[in-house]
């Protein structure tokens, strides 16, 4: 039990996740641009936390259940002439990192957490508007609070 939301612990723990060749990134380490990085995996700068709940888990009301999700972007590869060139590559590393999930079943900080479920596959913007070949990944967290 935990007498705070610690959002960062979760984020950490996310961001430590060894994916090969995937790099990463925590809170706050946002890019406006991804450049001509590859294989990065972001928090999206807009609308990151999203359907947070706080719901009583006993009669005392004393603990709580505090759930929401964690919005993601992955970027795989720039969009190019040749549109559909790395879509295989790009599913390869999308289940690399449904694995690496699936293997951290306990994100330091979450009392539960599942795999991702991953949206819309396509074009995907960074905060520059540069187009990639990538998804956004949404992971529900479970945390349990005391007050």
């Amino acid at each position: 039990m935990s007498t705070t939301i610690n959002f960062t612990t979760v984020t950490d723990s996310i961001a430590a996740l060894s994916i090969s060749g995937v790099t990463v990134k925590d809170s706050d380490q946002i890019p406006q641009a991804i450049g001509s990085g590859y294989n990065v995996l972001c928090p999206r700068p807009d609308n990151f936390i999203t359907g947070l709940s706080i719901t009583p888990d006993e009669v005392s009301k004393q603990l709580l259940r505090v759930r929401y999700t964690l919005n993601y972007q992955y970027f795989h590869s720039r969009i190019a002439a040749k549109l559909f060139d790395s879509y295989a590559g790009m599913l390869a590393k999308l289940a690399l990192i449904i694995k690496a999930f699936a293997n951290d079943t306990t994100l330091s900080g979450a009392l539960d957490s599942g795999a991702p479920s991953i949206g819309r596959l396509g074009p995907t913007m960074d905060a520059a508007g540069n187009k990639y070949h990538g998804c956004e990944l949404s992971i529900q967290i479970t945390q349990f609070l005391e007050v």
